[in-house]
């Protein structure tokens, strides 16, 4: 009989934090205040991977303020949005309090790790997880959009469908990024969250590359966030005093 479990999951303790993610060796955070739009990659580095670079370079063309947290090849934890508390880092909260409205950068596929033993092989490491799971049949070709600011959310579907033909932007059944805790809603102005398929990070469709590349399909995303913090921007100059 195959068991198995994600080992990840297994280590990392239920009630981990930001404060504690922050103390573990290799961690670190980067934040740079620009523009009061913001991007935000939380879950920068090995986790999922692309979402730093690919935020960062949007913020920089956008001249947008950025802010991520990045692991370390060897670390993989997932801390929900919501548990990254802006009191337990102090350039987090900077972030915060300077930008108006942010855009949090995620992806999703392949970034867990799996470990688990096979009767004819013994012990297996999945370093990302298998390429294909559950009712997937192929590259996975969703962007799922959420967040409160209505308005941006509306200007990221449209925009997004328009830019990737070959992909669908998921609708409001895929709740992610809602809360009204999460950080990217924090913002006076609130924002949105982009997740991300490993086919829009550099790192593969089926997310096999561990390094991700600043491909052509990687600029077209960068080109298509940096439009979307334009409209941002408007958007920010036009909203009510909270």
């Amino acid at each position: 009989m195959v068991t198995r479990h994600d080992w990840w999951a297994a280590w990392q303790p239920e009630e981990m934090d930001l404060a504690e993610l922050l103390t573990l060796p290799g961690v670190r955070e980067e934040c740079v205040l620009r523009s009061n739009v913001g991007f935000m990659a939380l879950h920068g580095g090995s986790q999922d991977r692309g979402t730093d670079q690919i935020a960062s370079r949007a913020a920089e063309q956008a001249g947008a303020s950025y802010y991520t947290v990045v692991q370390p090849a060897e670390l993989r934890v997932h801390l929900t949005s919501r548990r990254h508390n802006p009191e337990h880092s102090a350039l987090f909260r900077a972030f915060l309090r300077h930008v108006d409205i942010s855009i949090s950068v995620h992806g999703y596929g392949r970034d867990g790790f799996a470990l688990w033993i096979d009767p004819d092989r013994g012990l297996v490491i999945e370093p990302y997880g298998p390429a294909i799971r559950g009712n997937q049949s192929g590259p996975l070709r969703g962007i799922i959009l959420g967040g409160l600011n209505v308005d941006l959310l509306s200007a990221a579907r449209q925009l997004l469908h328009k830019r990737f033909a070959d992909y669908h932007v998921a609708d409001g059944r895929v709740r992610l990024g809602f809360h009204p805790d999460n950080p990217v809603n924090l913002p006076s102005a609130r924002g949105i969250q982009v997740e991300l398929p490993p086919g829009l990070r550099g790192i593969g469709e089926f997310g096999e590359d561990p390094v991700p590349r600043h491909d052509g399909v990687v600029t077209e995303v960068v080109a298509a966030l940096v439009e979307l913090a334009n409209r941002a921007s408007e958007l920010a100059r036009t909203s009510p005093a909270p």
